[in-house]
């Protein structure tokens, strides 16, 4: 009975026992629980916040958590749980706070190098590998303008040291007696040669052009003067200009044997047997013609197309139909005629300026071939010589104007190969061609007239 009663007892300390620890490791895991809840909190707090209020071997601690509690035990993921025993008879601990640093770049952080500066960048590189920088880029960060300046002194332009005098002070340096002695030497060359050049194409060479004009004056005087004149006249100096010019331009248009080199030679052309087309048209213009135009004039030389074109396609032997106008040696009209139409040339047609546009000649029993001088209608648009009896080759030159629009030169008898290729790259905007029903024409047609 009594061996009963105290195990019964024994039995009922035991069962206290237990329950007194089972309570402490529940209370002992609602306050690890609330730890943890706190730091936690402490954590998510300090990532917010752009200050930094603790160390950061506190911060490890934090995220470790190795804080101890006020028993003195250690909470967190990698802590152990102690006995019961050894937290009665551990002492309380009080946690400490670390008073932040006052500056960030004290020695005491561990993050930081001997001189303070941090051992890691704000992405997490390591900058303790980094190469210190050289004294060139910190007198450069410190002072751009000096580097600025220091730029351009490398780049200034190297001068010749003989010569640094003279681009500094404008003075002479260190060039030698003999150096100076050959500069003026060759200066004084340059200047005389430039003379010697002007004096024979300047005005220096003027004597053979002054006899010219003497003796020109001299062969156009008709009668000697009683006494000298003061001055000499103007008249036959300009005649003497307007017949050498005149045949010299008219050389240019016509064939080379045509004309002869002498404007003396033409006087009497169309009383002597012989005299060529280009002779009789020549003499009319230089020395008959009433209009007596300047060479300056841009009609001398269209004139001249024409009565080349009167004299060599039977327009003087009588075949044409009609001629009105045509060389009238009593009125010698202008070909274009004056205000309303008088004395217009038949078939010939002009604009405001007096230059021939149109020349209109078919059915007019118009003979020989086309002259090579109407080259000189440079603003011909239009030409209609067809049914004629004309013959011959037709000369390029004559039929590809820069401004032909219509070309007709059917039912006649020219012969040889038609110049397509120079006609469209010479009469760019000819848009009317008739060539037909000339038996010896021949030539293949190009698809760009097509």
């Amino acid at each position: 009975m009594s061996s009963r009663g105290s195990s019964t007892r024994k039995k009922g300390g035991t069962n206290s026992v237990e329950d007194a620890i089972e309570q402490k490791l529940r209370k002992k895991k609602q306050q690890e629980k609330a730890y943890q809840d706190k730091l936690e909190a402490k954590i998510r707090q300090k990532k917010a916040s752009s200050s930094n209020n603790y160390d950061d071997d506190e911060e490890e601690k934090l995220e470790e958590g190795m804080l101890e509690d006020e028993y003195g035990n250690a909470y967190g993921s990698s802590s152990k749980k102690k006995s019961s025993g050894d937290s009665a008879s551990s002492s309380k601990k009080k946690r400490k706070k670390k008073k932040p640093s006052s500056s960030p770049s004290g020695s005491s952080n561990s993050l930081n190098n001997t001189d303070g500066q941090p051992l890691f960048t704000k992405g997490g590189g390591d900058v303790r590998n980094k190469p210190p920088p050289s004294l060139a880029d910190i007198e450069a960060a410190v002072d751009p303008l000096r580097a600025a300046e220091a730029e351009r002194e490398n780049d200034k332009q190297k001068v010749n040291p003989k010569f640094a005098d003279l681009h500094e002070t404008g003075q002479w340096g260190g060039l030698s007696k003999w150096e100076k002695y050959g500069i003026c030497v060759l200066t004084l060359g340059v200047i005389g040669v430039a003379v010697w050049l002007g004096i024979q194409f300047g005005g220096g060479g003027g004597g053979s052009g002054e006899g010219t004009e003497n003796q020109n004056t001299v062969v156009q005087t008709r009668a000697p003067t009683m006494s000298p004149s003061m001055t000499p006249t103007l008249a036959p100096t300009v005649t003497g200009y307007r017949l050498t010019t005149g045949l010299a331009m008219m050389k240019v248009i016509s064939p080379s044997i045509a004309l002869p080199t002498n404007p003396e030679a033409l006087k009497g052309a169309k009383t002597r047997s012989g005299s060529t087309p280009q002779m009789l048209a020549a003499e009319f213009i230089l020395y008959d013609d009433a209009q007596k135009l300047s060479v300056r004039d841009p009609t001398f030389l269209e004139r001249y197309a024409l009565a080349v074109f009167y004299y060599a396609n039977g327009g003087c032997s009588g075949d044409w139909i009609t001629r009105t106008n045509w060389m009238d040696p009593v009125n010698a009209t202008n070909h274009c005629g004056v205000a309303g139409g008088d004395g217009k040339w038949h078939g010939v047609f002009c604009n405001l300026q007096g230059r021939v546009t149109e020349v209109k000649m078919n059915g007019n029993y118009v003979t020989w071939k086309l002259p090579k001088e109407f080259v000189a209608f440079t603003e011909l648009s239009t030409l209609e010589v067809s049914d004629n009896r004309m013959v011959g080759e037709l000369p390029s030159e004559a039929i590809s104007m820069p401004k032909l629009f219509t070309l007709l030169l059917n039912n006649n008898d020219f012969e040889g190969v038609f110049p397509f290729d120079v006609v469209k790259q010479g009469a760019a905007s000819l848009d009317t061609l008739w060539i037909q029903e000339n038996s010896q024409l021949s030539g293949r047609v190009p698809t760009s007239f097509c």
